[in-house]
Protein backbone atom coordinates (compact mmCIF):
# COMPACT_ATOMS: atom_id res chain seq x y z
CA UNK A 1 0.00 0.00 0.00
CA UNK A 2 1.43 3.41 -0.90
CA UNK A 3 2.14 5.89 1.87
CA UNK A 4 -0.32 8.54 0.62
CA UNK A 5 -3.22 6.04 0.43
CA UNK A 6 -2.53 4.43 3.81
CA UNK A 7 -4.78 5.48 6.69
CA UNK A 8 -3.35 4.49 10.07
CA UNK A 9 -5.30 2.13 12.30
CA UNK A 10 -5.61 4.96 14.81
CA UNK A 11 -7.21 7.23 12.20
CA UNK A 12 -9.53 4.44 11.07
CA UNK A 13 -10.73 3.94 14.66
CA UNK A 14 -11.23 7.69 14.94
CA UNK A 15 -13.37 7.75 11.79
CA UNK A 16 -15.42 4.75 12.94
CA UNK A 17 -15.94 6.33 16.36
CA UNK A 18 -17.02 9.73 15.00
CA UNK A 19 -19.41 8.28 12.43
CA UNK A 20 -20.85 5.80 14.92
CA UNK A 21 -21.37 8.57 17.46
CA UNK A 22 -23.16 10.71 14.88
CA UNK A 23 -25.40 7.77 13.87
CA UNK A 24 -26.34 6.97 17.48
CA UNK A 25 -26.85 10.63 18.39
CA UNK A 26 -29.12 11.08 15.36
CA UNK A 27 -31.16 7.98 16.29
CA UNK A 28 -31.62 9.09 19.91
CA UNK A 29 -32.25 12.79 19.21
CA UNK A 30 -36.01 12.25 18.98
CA UNK A 31 -35.96 11.15 22.65
CA UNK A 32 -33.79 14.07 23.75
CA UNK A 33 -30.88 11.71 24.41
CA UNK A 34 -27.37 11.24 23.09
CA UNK A 35 -25.92 7.98 21.87
CA UNK A 36 -23.74 7.92 25.01
CA UNK A 37 -26.80 8.23 27.22
CA UNK A 38 -28.31 5.31 25.32
CA UNK A 39 -25.23 3.32 26.32
CA UNK A 40 -25.78 4.22 29.98
CA UNK A 41 -29.44 3.33 29.62
CA UNK A 42 -28.50 -0.08 28.25
CA UNK A 43 -26.16 -0.66 31.22
CA UNK A 44 -28.88 0.26 33.71
CA UNK A 45 -31.31 -2.04 31.85
CA UNK A 46 -28.83 -4.94 32.02
CA UNK A 47 -27.86 -4.20 35.67
CA UNK A 48 -30.88 -2.73 37.51
CA UNK A 49 -29.69 -0.94 40.64
CA UNK A 50 -26.23 -0.25 39.22
CA UNK A 51 -24.37 2.72 40.71
CA UNK A 52 -22.92 5.66 38.80
CA UNK A 53 -19.50 4.60 40.10
CA UNK A 54 -19.93 1.16 38.51
CA UNK A 55 -20.87 2.83 35.20
CA UNK A 56 -17.72 4.97 35.44
CA UNK A 57 -15.59 1.84 36.02
CA UNK A 58 -17.23 -0.12 33.19
CA UNK A 59 -17.10 2.67 30.60
CA UNK A 60 -13.85 4.30 31.73
CA UNK A 61 -15.53 7.68 31.20
CA UNK A 62 -14.95 10.68 33.47
CA UNK A 63 -17.01 10.66 36.67
CA UNK A 64 -18.31 14.20 36.07
CA UNK A 65 -19.43 13.42 32.52
CA UNK A 66 -21.33 10.33 33.66
CA UNK A 67 -22.95 12.25 36.53
CA UNK A 68 -24.07 15.05 34.20
CA UNK A 69 -25.60 12.59 31.71
CA UNK A 70 -27.37 10.59 34.42
CA UNK A 71 -28.70 13.81 36.02
CA UNK A 72 -30.10 14.84 32.61
CA UNK A 73 -31.78 11.43 32.22
CA UNK A 74 -33.29 11.76 35.72
CA UNK A 75 -34.59 15.23 34.85
CA UNK A 76 -36.20 13.87 31.67
CA UNK A 77 -37.92 11.08 33.60
CA UNK A 78 -35.90 8.18 32.15
CA UNK A 79 -33.88 7.18 35.23
CA UNK A 80 -34.80 6.84 38.90
CA UNK A 81 -32.09 7.35 41.54
CA UNK A 82 -32.74 5.59 44.86
CA UNK A 83 -30.39 5.92 47.80
CA UNK A 84 -28.43 2.71 48.33
CA UNK A 85 -29.59 1.26 51.67
CA UNK A 86 -26.14 -0.25 52.25
CA UNK A 87 -24.20 2.96 51.45
CA UNK A 88 -26.08 6.21 52.02
CA UNK A 89 -23.53 8.11 49.87
CA UNK A 90 -24.34 6.03 46.77
CA UNK A 91 -27.42 5.72 44.60
CA UNK A 92 -28.95 2.78 42.76
CA UNK A 93 -30.13 3.53 39.23
CA UNK A 94 -33.26 2.12 37.59
CA UNK A 95 -35.03 2.79 34.30
CA UNK A 96 -38.58 4.09 34.14
CA UNK A 97 -41.13 2.31 31.94
CA UNK A 98 -40.73 4.94 29.22
CA UNK A 99 -36.96 4.39 29.24
CA UNK A 100 -37.45 0.64 28.81
CA UNK A 101 -39.34 1.37 25.57
CA UNK A 102 -36.53 3.66 24.39
CA UNK A 103 -33.96 1.01 25.31
CA UNK A 104 -35.67 -1.51 23.04
CA UNK A 105 -35.74 1.08 20.25
CA UNK A 106 -32.04 1.80 20.80
CA UNK A 107 -31.26 -1.92 20.58
CA UNK A 108 -33.05 -2.07 17.21
CA UNK A 109 -30.98 0.88 15.96
CA UNK A 110 -27.76 -0.74 17.18
CA UNK A 111 -28.57 -3.98 15.35
CA UNK A 112 -29.36 -2.04 12.17
CA UNK A 113 -26.11 -0.06 12.45
CA UNK A 114 -24.09 -3.23 12.93
CA UNK A 115 -25.67 -4.78 9.86
CA UNK A 116 -24.90 -1.63 7.86
CA UNK A 117 -21.26 -1.32 8.86
CA UNK A 118 -20.50 -5.01 8.40
CA UNK A 119 -22.12 -5.09 4.97
CA UNK A 120 -20.01 -7.05 2.51
CA UNK A 121 -18.22 -8.96 5.28
CA UNK A 122 -18.57 -12.71 5.69
CA UNK A 123 -19.54 -14.24 9.04
CA UNK A 124 -15.93 -15.40 9.41
CA UNK A 125 -14.61 -11.87 8.78
CA UNK A 126 -17.05 -10.39 11.29
CA UNK A 127 -16.02 -12.96 13.90
CA UNK A 128 -12.30 -12.38 13.22
CA UNK A 129 -12.83 -8.62 13.40
CA UNK A 130 -14.44 -9.05 16.83
CA UNK A 131 -11.53 -11.20 18.03
CA UNK A 132 -8.98 -8.66 16.78
CA UNK A 133 -10.85 -5.76 18.39
CA UNK A 134 -10.86 -7.69 21.67
CA UNK A 135 -7.09 -8.07 21.47
CA UNK A 136 -6.66 -4.36 20.77
CA UNK A 137 -8.89 -3.48 23.74
CA UNK A 138 -6.90 -5.77 26.06
CA UNK A 139 -3.64 -4.19 24.84
CA UNK A 140 -5.03 -0.71 25.43
CA UNK A 141 -6.21 -1.69 28.92
CA UNK A 142 -2.70 -2.96 29.75
CA UNK A 143 -1.23 0.32 28.55
CA UNK A 144 -3.72 2.38 30.57
CA UNK A 145 -3.25 0.24 33.69
CA UNK A 146 0.51 0.73 33.45
CA UNK A 147 0.11 4.47 33.16
CA UNK A 148 1.96 4.49 29.85
CA UNK A 149 1.26 7.25 27.33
Amino acid sequence: MTKEKYISIHNQFSIIYRHGKMMHDRAMRCFGLTGQQMGYMRMIHEHPGISQEAIVRMTRIDKGAVAKSIRDMVDKGYVIRNQNPEDKRAYCLYLTDSAEVICREGDKHSEEFEQLFTEGMSEEEIELFGVLLGKIIRNMEKIMAGGEK
